[in-house]
Parts: structure tokens; C-alpha cells; sequence
């Protein structure tokens, strides 16, 4: 029976039907409700243990694949015992998540577990059931490490405390085994604590009390269980002094000296050896104490020197650390003295191929007294010095040295000792005295000039030689030889310094030949000679140079300084006169400065005027030069001319004027127009123009202004020029004319007359009027008014008629 409404109540009845018709119906005594059939669920599905301990294990599962077609409410969990026939039920309430942890275990026992499903329809079948799982604790391998102030290992002293702690985990808790360079010790002291309910960690002290040096070496504590071994090592340094130096012997026996050699202490006590004490005593002497011969040694080497030849002696020497020192390892006794003796001393040395920083020094070989010669040593002094230097580092085998880096201009004696197995012997007498110089020649002719004559001398120059010889030029002679005559006479009675000579006692209009001669510490060299010169006054015509800086032309701002600087030649000495074209010098203002051949016009706080063409002119006897230079004086425009208003009304006023009669040498850019109130002291609405002219807007009329105009250029803006005050008003005219006279009143001599005013008043009040007759008959007018009375109001009485 299909498409039926979920719910919703059902009677169902049926009958059979053969070929003659249908029997009776049989129906249901109850109805039947539309709805999916409830069944317990399917069995839970993937079951798993987790973490077993020895008291309690996790479960976890997955829902049933069919929830039977009602909600799953929960689930029932149950455990069995190894070696038991009966299921027991782990919650007792239903557990509504997918795990549980199921707890009271036996500890080693084994379990199987199972889990079932429980909805509205019953409970399912159980789920598959788990393997055997054991109640025991997990496996922990073990672990072993050392208390940190033993992580980079541990020092003590001898006698102190060794202490050694580790901290150790591991389940089953691990066997202990503490070993000392991989033997095994016993420590006298271990605990075990637990510090954690769920995990036992313990730690375990070795200690050994009155430490000795033996004690020193690598400490090992080594933990087992079941699942593995754990390891963790320390070294240990016990400090103690070093043992005693070893293998002590003695080199280079001298009668004065030894050297005493040893290796150091097979047991350093745990520190590096800071250093060795040496000690000596006179064996012939059963008194004499031991002397200190050096307490500072660092290395197993010594040269004992101030012995007393023939003495027998006994060495010791002990090693010290940190901790102190140890005991001494004593040398087998030894008697000062000589094997052979020192060579004898060289002769004198001789010193040949002298230069400015090197010479050679020979001598011959000496008595080597039973050794051979193994080298000599060089020493050099500076004949002015008390010290004698070593010249040679190491043994020369050769009976000659070259001596180099001597300082050039010193003098050097030198001495030479021989040295064999016993020694070096005595020095040889000093060298005779050398001096560090190159080989010395005279030196070579100067270059001489004829600088200059006059009428009773003749200037000479020169230029030193281009040879000096190899040695410096200490002076120079000058000689001079009349023409016509073949001896030459001597000028100076000793030899200058300088490179110039004033030849005097010469004859006017004579010629003569000049010679120059250089000298130096070998001598007076060869001359070098003029052609021959006039004794005369010679005459040069002027020349005249302008500075290069102002050949072009000079260009100044207003105010800064004008210089022209001249160079001005000739002989005789020129005249100079300063001039400037189109005007003439300002003499209050203008320094003119003359030295030498140096001539220098100045001007300062230079002004428009200055401007021109400024010429220098030298004149002597042989002729006049002349140079010259433009100068631009640049300033701001002067005034403008002729400012005036033009139109002036009560609203407006137009000012007018003319350009300055000084530009400032560049062009006139334009105007600056000001105005202010009369009664006002600031200048205010300023106007730029370029026309000579300014239309003047917004006066208030009645008011009195003042204006003023600045020219401009590129330099600035020049002075103003003010104008006013000017009232803003309109401008005055005639008044109009009055209406026409009538007659008031008359007599036999008099007539009374009276007017109208004017229309307009011309922008100012009447002041009176003027009155005219004219006789009948007659074409001129007369008036009436005497003198320049007017009439103040509009009638007046005419008279003698």
C-alpha cells in the first residue's frame, strides 16, 4: 500500500472475488498508523584504546551506521577481565559523547573492552571488542643530566669538596652507575625522590670530601632500565701546585755565565704554569743559602750571568700556578769557567768610498784565541756623540762592511769586535774621522745678466750654477774687465751669498765685461762671462699697461670704489698725469697713489658724475703714452621734472610730469606714485605706471592730498618728488550771468535796482556784484561800483544821477 500521509491513522480490510462475485470483508480491529518501523541500533564501529596506564585507559568509537530510526541517547561501555566469563558495565549513566575514559584498573591485569548503542527502541549489539590491552604505566627511556653549574665542568681547589648532582627520569626508574675515567666508583651518597604523581624523576650526588690532584679527571654517571642507557659526563680539575720542572741541564758554559735549560712539570697541578723561580747556592759552602736568581721566568730558559769564575754551583728551579709552588727539581753541580777565551781585538779599521750616506769600513782578522771567528760586530759614533751604535744586526763573516743610513753632513768614527764560541773579544781602536759627504768638484760657471746701467754702475744678475759640484755653493765673486784691457779685476773682497752685484768705480761711457765665479768646499769652479755693457743712463721711452681686470671697461654701483691700477715704465722715470675726458677730475675725491712702477687712481662712494673715460698718460724725455679705460657709474633714476596735476575735481585728480634728467644709466622702467592725507604721516596706495602721467581715483571730497613720483630701473627707485596739498574739489568757473535788473524805487538823482543771483555759481559762493550804466545814446558801459567795493547782496541805490 503506497502514498500514504505519514501519521495519519489507517483501517485497511480485503475480501476475495472468484467469477461468481466477492465474499465478505475481514478488517483490521485496530488502525494502523503511517510511520517508519523503530528498532534498536546498529553496533558501534571502530573502537580504539588509547594512553594505558596502570590504573585507567581512553576509549574512543564512531556512531552506528544505522541509528535504528530514533536518536542514538548514549552509550554503554564494558570491560573484560582476562581469564573471567563476565562483561562488567564501566558508567553507570549513558556516556553521550564517542570517549570515555574507563578508570579502577588493575595494574598488570589485561582487558578487552566493547561498547554499545542505546536509542528509544532498546540497545544494540555490542561492537566489535578490542584486543587484550595491559594496565600498566608507559614505557619512559631513561634521561640523565648534570646540574647546570657543572654544564662546562668544575674546578676545586685541593682539599675542598667534590660534589657532583644529577637530575634522572625514566620508567622503570633506572639503575645508577657514577665512573671515573670509565672506572667505576661507588658514590656515598644517593636519593630518589618523587616529584610528580603521574612521573618519577629522582637525582642522584656523588661527593668526595678532602679532595686530592689524583682526583681530578672525567666523572661519568651512567642510568639503565629496560629501554635504554643515558649518559652525562663532567671534568673535573683538583688544583694543586705543579709537580717538579724535569731534565735539567746546562748550554754555553762561561766563566761568568750559563744557560740553564729545563722542560716543565710532567703534572701542571691543573693550571697553566705562570712561571718558573730559579734559584742558585755556592756549593763550596755548606752554609750559603739559596739566592733568587729570577722569580718572573716564562719560559724553561735562562742565562745566568754575574758568576765568579772558578765557583762551583747548584741550580734549582720549581714551577708555579695559580695555586702556588711546587717542589724543585735541583741541576747537578756546575763550576763556572771558560772552555776558551774571547778573541783578540782588530787593528784600527780604515773607512774608504765615502758618499753622502754610506761608507766602507775594513779591518784584518785578530788572534781567535782556541775558536774560530764566528762574525764581528760594527759600531759607528758621531764624533760628537758619547754613544756607540750597533751597526750590524747580525754577525758579519766578511772583514769589510758597507755602512749605510749615515746622515749627510756628519762625522763617523768606527770600531769592530771579533766574537767565537767564547764570546765577542775587545773592540779595536776607533777609525779615523769621515765625514758623510759625496765627493766634492768645484763647481760650475753661473749665469750671469746685465740687469740694469746707469751713469756710475752697472747692475749684475745671475742664476746659480746648473752644477754644484756635490757640494753646496758657499759664495760667489764677481770680477770686471775694462774693454781694451786683458787683466781682470775683482769686485767683491769676499764671496757673496746673494745672486745679484751693484759693479761700482766704472767710467761713464766706458764698456765693460762682467764675470761671475761660484765657489764650494773644493774650490772657486769657472766663470761664466756678459757681453760687454755701456756705463750709461739709458733711455727707455713710457709704456703704459692698464690692469687686464680693467682693459673692458669698469661698471660700479653707486657707492662702491672705483680703482684703475696702471704699470708705468721708462727711463728716465716718466711724469703721470690722470685725466678724464669730457670733465675734470674731482681732486677732494680722487687718490692717486704712485710706487714704483705701480700707478692707482681711486674713487670711493662713487656717484653718477664719476662716470667717463678715464686716461693715464707718462711722459719723459724719450716720449709720452697714454692708456685709458671707460668707467659706468650705475645708480637709481634721479627726480622726475615737472609733476603737476592736470585735472583736479572732487572725485579724481591726474597727475602729469616728465622723465628725469638722469636715467641712472638704464632705461626707465616705470613709476611709483603715492598719496596721502595731508594730515596723515604714512604714504599709502602706491601705483605702478609706466607713462609719465597717473589718473588718481577714490579722493573724498574736500579733502586736501598730497602726491609724490619715483622713477624706477633696474637698479632700484629713485628719489620722489612730491607735490600738494590739493583740495578735492571741482574746479572753479565764472558764475552765471544774474536776471536782468528791475527798479525798485526811484528819485530826481537816484535809482534803486534789484536782481535775481545766477543760476550756477561757477563751484564757489558770489562775493558781490558789479554793476554797469550806460548813458542813452551812448555805446560805452560804466560801472557803477566805486573802486573794487561789489555789492554784497542782490540790490543796491545808484547815485547823483
Amino acid at each position: 500500500v503506497k502514498d500514504l500521509i505519514p501519521n495519519c491513522e489507517y483501517y485497511f480490510r480485503v475480501k476475495a472475488v472468484n467469477k461468481i462475485g466477492g465474499g465478505d470483508y475481514i478488517e483490521l480491529r485496530n488502525p494502523i498508523i503511517a510511520e517508519d518501523p523503530k528498532q534498536p541500533p546498529d553496533p558501534p564501529v571502530d573502537l580504539e584504546v588509547h594512553n594505558p596506564t596502570s590504573k585507567s585507559v581512553t576509549l574512543t568509537w564512531k556512531p552506528p551506521l544505522f541509528d535504528g530510526g530514533s536518536k542514538i541517547m548514549g552509550y554503554i561501555i564494558e570491560k573484560l577481565a582476562k581469564g573471567k566469563e563476565r562483561w562488567e558495565r564501566c558508567n553507570d549513566y549513558l556516556v553521550p559523547l564517542l570517549t570515555y575514559p574507563v578508570k579502577g584498573l588493575e595494574e598488570g591485569k589485561e582487558y578487552q573492552f566493547r561498547v554499545r548503542a542505546e536509542n528509544a527502541a532498546g540497545i544494540s549489539e555490542p561492537s566489535r571488542i578490542t584486543p587484550f590491552v595491559k594496565a600498566v604505566d608507559p614505557i619512559d627511556a631513561p634521561k640523565v643530566f648534570l646540574a647546570a653549574n657543572l654544564q662546562s665542568g668544575l674546578e676545586v681547589k685541593r682539599g675542598d669538596e667534590i660534589i657532583l648532582e644529577a637530575h634522572i627520569s625514566g620508567s622503570p626508574y633506572p639503575s645508577i652507575t657514577w665512573l671515573r675515567n670509565d672506572e667505576v666508583v661507588r658514590p656515598e651518597d644517593i636519593k630518589k625522590r618523587v616529584t610528580a604523581p603521574k612521573k618519577r624523576k629522582g637525582e642522584s650526588i656523588l661527593s668526595i670530601r678532602d679532595s686530592i690532584r689524583a682526583d681530578h679527571g672525567t666523572f661519568t654517571i651512567k642510568v639503565e632500565n629496560d629501554h635504554g642507557v643515558a649518559k652525562a659526563s663532567c671534568v673535573v680539575n683538583v688544583l694543586d701546585t705543579p709537580g717538579p720542572p724535569v731534565n735539567f741541564v746546562f748550554e754555553d758554559l762561561r766563566k761568568n755565565s750559563v744557560i740553564c735549560k729545563w722542560e716543565p712539570p710532567l703534572d701542571d697541578g691543573g693550571s697553566e704554569i705562570l712561571n718558573y723561580v730559579l734559584e742558585k747556592k755556592d756549593n763550596t759552602k755548606a752554609d750559603m743559602g739559596w739566592v733568587t736568581v729570577s722569580s718572573t721566568l716564562r719560559h724553561c730558559k735562562f742565562h745566568v750571568t754575574k758568576l765568579i769564575e772558578g765557583k762551583e754551583y747548584l741550580f734549582r728551579v720549581c714551577a708555579e700556578n695559580r695555586v702556588g709552588a711546587g717542589p724543585p727539581c735541583v741541576s747537578k753541580p756546575m763550576t763556572a769557567k771558560d772552555p776558551f777565551s774571547p778573541p783578540d781585538a782588530p787593528n784600527k779599521p780604515d773607512v774608504e768610498d765615502v758618499t753622502s750616506n754610506s761608507m766602507l769600513v775594513k779591518w784584518n782578522e785578530p788572534k781567535d784565541n782556541g775558536s774560530p771567528i764566528i762574525g764581528y760586530w760594527i759600531e759607528k759614533r758621531e764624533i760628537n756623540s758619547t754613544h756607540w751604535a750597533r751597526v750590524n744586526r747580525n754577525l758579519v763573516n766578511a772583514l769589510e762592511v758597507k755602512v749605510e743610513g749615515l746622515l749627510e753632513g756628519l762625522t763617523y768614527i768606527f770600531r769592530v769586535c771579533a766574537e767565537n764560541a767564547a764570546g765577542p773579544g775587545k773592540f779595536s781602536p776607533p777609525s779615523d774621522p769621515k765625514t758623510a759627504q759625496d765627493p766634492i768638484m768645484p763647481p760650475g760657471p753661473p749665469i750671469p745678466r746685465i740687469a740694469d746701467t746707469s751713469a756710475t754702475s752697472i747692475e749684475l744678475e745671475w742664476e746659480p750654477p746648473v752644477y754644484n759640484g756635490g757640494g753646496d755653493i758657499t759664495g760667489y765673486h764677481v770680477y770686471k774687465q775694462l774693454a781694451g784691457v786683458n787683466e781682470w779685476s775683482r769686485c767683491t773682497a769676499k764671496p757673496i751669498k746673494v745672486l745679484h752685484f751693484t759693479v761700482g768705480e766704472v767710467r761713464e761711457g766706458a764698456d765693460y765685461k762682467l764675470r761671475v765665479t761660484a765657489l764650494n768646499a773644493a774650490g772657486e769652479g769657472p766663470p761664466g762671462e756678459t757681453e760687454p755693457a755701456t756705463v750709461a743712463e739709458p733711455k727707455e721711452p713710457p709704456t703704459v699697461e692698464l690692469d687686464v681686470s680693467v682693459k673692458a671697461g669698469i661698471q660700479v654701483m653707486a657707492g662702491q670704489t672705483i680703482k684703475i691700477p696702471a704699470t708705468v715704465t721708462g727711463r728716465p722715470t716718466p711724469t703721470i698725469a690722470w685725466t678724464v675726458e669730457e670733465g675734470e677730475l674731482d681732486k677732494d675725491r680722487v687718490v692717486i697713489e704712485n710706487v714704483g712702477t705701480k700707478s692707482e687712481l681711486t674713487i670711493k662712494n662713487a656717484v653718477r658724475k664719476d662716470h667717463g673715460r678715464y686716461v693715464i698718460t707718462a711722459t719723459n724725455s724719450s716720449g709720452s703714452k697714454s692708456a685709458g679705460t671707460r668707467v659706468e657709474v650705475f645708480d637709481v633714476p634721479g627726480p622726475v621734472l615737472d609733476l603737476k596735476p592736470v585735472v583736479t575735481n572732487r572725485k579724481m585728480c591726474l597727475l602729469n610730469w616728465s622723465d628725469p634728467e638722469d636715467d641712472g644709466g638704464s632705461e626707465i622702467t616705470g613709476f611709483i606714485v603715492e598719496r596721502k592725507d595731508a594730515k596723515m604721516h604714512t604714504w599709502r596706495l602706491a601705483v605702478d605706471t609706466d607713462r609719465s602721467k597717473c589718473d588718481i581715483t577714490g579722493l573724498i571730497e574736500g579733502q586736501e592730498y598730497k602726491f609724490r613720483v619715483s622713477a624706477k630701473n633696474k637698479f632700484g627707485t629713485g628719489p620722489p618728488v612730491e607735490i600738494g596739498p590739493i583740495l578735492a574739489v571741482d574746479p572753479l568757473v565764472v558764475p552765471g550771468p544774474p536776471s536782468c535788473p528791475e527798479v525798485k524805487d526811484k528819485t530826481k538823482s537816484s535809482v534803486a535796482l534789484a536782481w535775481k543771483p545766477p543760476q550756477k555759481d561757477g563751484g564757489s559762493p558770489i562775493k558781490g556784484y558789479i554793476v554797469e550804466m550806460q548813458d542813452e545814446g551812448s555805446t560805452e558801459w560804466k560801472k557803477v561800483n566805486e573802486g573794487d567795493k561789489l555789492f554784497p547782496t542782490c540790490e543796491c541805490v545808484i547815485p547823483n544821477l
